[in-house]
């Protein structure tokens, strides 16, 4: 049996409509910012399981041997998003950094586009400064445009951001971006482009404390996808104890299996996997050892969010 997860949606001062439009969800929120589609966060966000009634979190502590995972959380989660203007200057932090002063783990993510038009533009990814000092003398002139590391990036391409790394991402609306990442959601914002918006509080000591220095020079990719059983998949990124993010389309039919659990978000067209039907925008838990799946669609595409120890 596999089971579906009811999203989770957020306003944001950037946020816009396309994720509203896209996956056709009905919400009174003026805007859909982000969407959760996997998370298990207690008292925080936290998906329910629509089958059994259960939080995630609950579900993930209930039923264990579905999940074949020793961490004792939840590990990973799936996030998209869709920005009308710039975000934050923001990075997140370790793990140990943000349980003792947040009391929620950090994240590792890494995320890539709906679209693939293969399109040049300039994004926000890491910093100039080559040592602390420099760092702190830069933030406390304000010099943003000499900080900022500016990379060029292709619209479709795969782009993973280590913890500690700042980055700003910005949109006109028009574009969807897929997240997978580790199960924490503590943002540290170093600058917010002066919108003083007091939801949005600046971390500024925080962000000293774990911006990684000097900058890892991190950058995009691009994955080229490759048929297997039916399948054109994209091995987006694997690394253990992390998060494991690939993409399936099927158009016809088509057999996939992997040992470990998955969650699978529909980001385009319907169809099923065995015998439970999905269409765009619904996320669907795959148990461990659920052996060959055989998934039938017409242009369907499938976000797979997974874990490996």
């Amino acid at each position: 049996m596999f089971y579906k997860l009811k999203p989770i949606y957020e306003e944001r001062i950037w946020g816009g409509q396309k994720l509203r439009e896209h996956f056709q969800y009905e919400t009174d929120l003026k805007n859909i910012a982000e969407c959760y589609h996997v998370i298990a966060i207690p008292n925080h966000l936290d998906n329910i399981v629509i089958e059994t009634g259960e939080l995630l979190s609950d579900f993930y502590h209930n039923h264990r041997e579905m999940f074949d995972c020793s961490k004792e959380d939840l590990p990973v989660r799936m996030v998209s998003a869709c920005p009308e203007s710039s975000l934050s200057y923001h990075l997140h932090p370790t793990d140990a950094y943000g349980l003792a002063h947040e009391g929620m783990r950090g994240k590792v993510e890494g995320g890539f586009t709906i679209e693939e038009t293969g399109e040049e533009f300039d994004t926000i990814l890491g910093h100039n400064a080559k040592t602390k000092k420099e760092f702190v003398e830069m933030v406390e002139k304000g010099e943003w445009d000499k900080l900022y590391r500016h990379i060029k990036g292709h619209v479709g391409d795969y782009s993973h951001t280590p913890i500690g790394t700042l980055h700003k991402e910005s949109g006109d609306g028009t574009t969807i971006s897929i997240a997978f990442s580790s199960n924490g959601d503590v943002t540290y914002r170093l600058y917010d482009d002066d919108r003083n918006d007091p939801t949005r509080p600046l971390n500024v000591q925080a962000v000293i404390d774990n911006v990684t220095i000097p900058d890892n020079e991190v950058k995009g990719w691009h994955v080229d996808p490759y048929e297997k059983n039916g399948c054109l998949i994209y091995d987006y990124y694997e690394k253990e104890e992390e998060y494991v993010g690939k993409r399936i389309k099927v158009n016809g039919k088509g057999t996939y299996e992997r040992e470990q659990f998955m969650f699978m978000l529909c980001l385009n067209g319907k169809g099923k996997i065995n015998d439970t039907p999905i269409k765009v925008g619904e996320t669907i838990f795959v148990p461990a050892h659920s052996g060959v799946l055989n998934i039938e669609g017409e242009n369907l595409d499938l976000a797979v969010l997974s874990y490996k120890e």
